[in-house]
């Protein structure tokens, strides 16, 4: 558990850090707010939903996923709260859309800055094993989510 601990830290201050990339270069590229809204908030919520997507991926949300999700990003979520949250986005965490999702958004992250978004991508990473840790018990679905995230990530790398 204090490995755990430890990658979550790790992970806050990297994402610190990644925020106040996009707020220094948003403004300073082509990022389009209107479209995309504020560039912090885009890649905030592609992290959040791959935290979402691994969560359920067994159907099941375990109360250490949801005590680590809330500490990555400060929320106060309990599990019933979190299944509501999924349910009520599920279409949109649907597998066509959240592989163009996250493609378009590490694309445009890379032409704009290729350290931000190579730091964006260790952030996936970094999230994917916090979560997959935090478990307990890692499912075959868990695996398989995790394995999908990876290689949308690994497809844009190329």
């Amino acid at each position: 558990m204090k490995d755990l601990d430890i990658s979550a830290e790790s992970f806050q201050l990297k994402f610190d850090k990644f925020l106040m990339g996009c707020e220094a270069i948003a403004n300073a590229t082509l990022w389009d707010e209107d479209t995309y809204g504020a560039m912090e908030d885009y890649y905030a919520e592609l992290l959040v939903s791959i935290l979402l997507r691994t969560i359920t991926a067994d159907g099941w949300v375990s109360d250490r996923e949801v005590a680590y999700l809330n500490k990555l990003f400060g929320f106060d979520y309990d599990s019933g709260e979190l299944e509501q949250v999924y349910d009520s986005c599920a279409e949109m965490l649907g597998n066509e859309n959240f592989d163009r999702e996250l493609t378009d958004g590490i694309t445009r992250l890379r032409e704009s800055s290729t350290r931000l978004a190579d730091a964006f991508v260790d952030l996936i990473e970094l999230v994917c094993e916090i979560i997959v840790r935090s478990d307990g018990f890692v499912t075959e679905e868990e695996k398989e989510e995790v394995a999908h995230v990876r290689s949308v990530v690994n497809a844009v790398k190329l």
